[in-house]
């Protein structure tokens, strides 16, 4: 399950030379409430507070690029406001919306943001879904449901990044779904923000996660080797198959973890036509009750080796191959090297 979260209302402000005139009115605060006014990018910091007259609030931001959110509370807000030198306007209406204007580059956030919402709110309804149901074929389906439509958004935000990363959208949006980037979509952005000295901040945080995700990839390593038992009783060693395969494909998962089981269900199938061209499988389960990871490995009519690491997560297994989230893959050859690490069944099957 890919779990991502976006805020509501976004909109950036770019101060130029001189500083820039914010206006705010609301049908729904009352007369001296608190606003909170941060600068979020390049760094995180307050800039002032202030109460509202009336229902509004004029307010010039300080000269200097930057991202600034709006802040008020009964009824919550947070507004991450973008501005190209003209004044910015924000209205919060008696449904709760929260109507922005400004520039070009202001105009170009909206209407991304307009045409995510049909995705955005399907991606959160099978999410529900998925939390409240209550058998494993309901949440096989919405898992895959809300995978299709997390893949949608986040590649759509991919491809507005990277079309905006001379400009301050660009550059915020790297910045604010950092935690979110695939390794593959990381390839893409820091090079893409490498030469924008205007998005240092951008590029360092871009880099350090790509750092973070490297510090646990096993690629090109001497897969560790372990001896664990088998669900027929046996102990079976890892190295006891890489003389019998071109390849061995190990997969972590357990019995409780969603996606790990629709894998199985859709390389079970497969398993006998990919044997015989080379691939061995074996499995590690990281259940720590026996007769769950039975029951699921009967369910799920897993035709290959299974194994089991008694411990769980906190095993020595788990730490020796560096494993964060389930499932997790980890391709071999036959001299046991890790050559791909998290492998889809489209690159088995053309491999």
């Amino acid at each position: 399950m890919k779990f991502l979260y976006y805020l509501s209302s976004l909109l950036l402000i770019k101060a130029e030379l001189h500083a820039q005139q914010l206006k705010f009115t609301t049908a729904l605060h009352r007369e001296n409430e608190k606003v909170t006014i941060y600068r979020e990018w390049p760094s995180r910091q307050l800039i002032d507070t202030l109460r509202l007259t009336g229902n509004s609030f004029t307010y010039k931001l300080p000269a200097g690029a930057g991202v600034y959110s709006v802040q008020l509370r009964k009824p919550f807000m947070d507004a991450v406001l973008l501005e190209e030198g003209e004044t910015v306007t924000i209205s919060m209406t008696n449904d709760t919306a929260v109507v922005i204007s400004g520039g070009a580059l202001q105009r170009k956030w909206n209407d991304f943001e307009k045409a995510m919402k049909p995705d955005e709110k399907a991606w959160n309804e099978w999410g529900h879904k998925y939390e409240v149901a209550s058998n494993l074929e309901e949440k096989l389906k919405a898992n895959t449901e809300s995978n299709r439509y997390a893949e949608k958004v986040q590649g759509a935000r991919l491809a507005f990044v990277l079309a905006n990363a001379g400009n301050l959208a660009g550059a915020w949006m790297g910045y604010y779904y950092a935690f979110a980037w695939s390794p593959s979509d990381l390839d893409k952005l820091v090079p893409a923000f490498q030469q924008q000295a205007a998005a240092k901040t951008t590029y360092s945080r871009l880099r350090d996660k790509q750092a973070a995700v490297a510090a646990f990839n096993m690629t090109g390593k001497k897969a560790p080797v372990f001896t664990l038992p088998a669900i027929t009783g046996d102990a079976v060693a890892l190295d006891s198959m890489f003389g019998q395969h071109q390849y061995v494909l190990l997969d972590v998962w357990a019995s409780w973890c969603t996606p790990c089981r629709a894998t199985n269900r859709k390389l079970a199938p497969l398993y006998e036509k990919m044997n015989k061209k080379g691939i061995g499988f074996v499995s590690v389960s990281v259940d720590e009750k026996r007769e769950l990871w039975e029951k699921a490995v009967e369910a799920d009519k897993i035709p290959w080796t299974q194994l089991r690491s008694e411990e769980g997560m906190k095993s020595e297994f788990v730490k020796q191959y560096k494993v964060q989230s389930l499932p997790a893959t980890f391709l071999i050859d036959k001299n046991g090297t890790i050559i791909q690490q998290h492998i889809e069944i489209a690159d088995l099957e053309k491999l």
